[in-house]
């Protein structure tokens, strides 16, 4: 998958990494938390993009990929992992603490990408909870960007199970 390698150069142009911070719920990891810099949700300052439904206009919310959607382009996405088989954890994940999760859209030349990182390897789950529904498919790899650990489409409820290979 070689437009994987692709996403770091686009997510640094159009704002860098997301993480974590506290406030109001986003889903991610194991629960809590909100987001920082980056698009969407509350938390910290806006690269781009909207920065909260009430900056949408009526009938639109603001996806976590900074764009104002109809309610009805975004759904709840679940991606769940183990670490060759075996639930993640502190243990499982030592080599590989933090990873980076690419969301891949339905473009044919690989621009429709995006992403958040670091992501804990131990949590075994990330959720977004206002994810565009033109995001298909998810791949997790080692915040080192030397492989990628696994992919998965999501199916009919916006999940995907991924077991990474390190």
């Amino acid at each position: 998958m070689s437009a994987l390698r692709l996403w770091p150069l686009v997510l640094g142009l159009v704002g860098g990494c997301i993480t974590q911070s506290s406030g109001p719920p986003y889903g991610g990891g194991g629960g809590g938390g909100g987001w920082g810099t980056g698009t969407g949700g509350t938390g910290g300052p806006i690269s781009y993009g909207c920065s909260s439904d009430e900056s949408c206009g009526t009938g639109y919310v603001c996806a976590r990929d900074g764009e104002c959607l109809a309610s009805t382009d975004v759904r709840v996405i679940h991606v769940t992992w183990t670490v060759n088989g075996q639930a993640a954890s502190a243990t499982t994940c030592s080599s590989y603490p933090n990873l980076d999760i690419t969301f891949l859209g339905s473009r044919a030349d690989g621009t429709d990408q995006f992403g958040f990182a670091p992501v804990p390897c131990m949590e075994g789950k990330f959720t977004v909870d206002k994810m565009p529904k033109r995001y298909a498919q998810v791949a997790l790899e080692p915040d080192c960007l030397c492989k990628t650990a696994d992919s998965d489409v999501f199916d009919s409820t916006g999940s995907a199970t991924l077991d990474l290979s390190f």
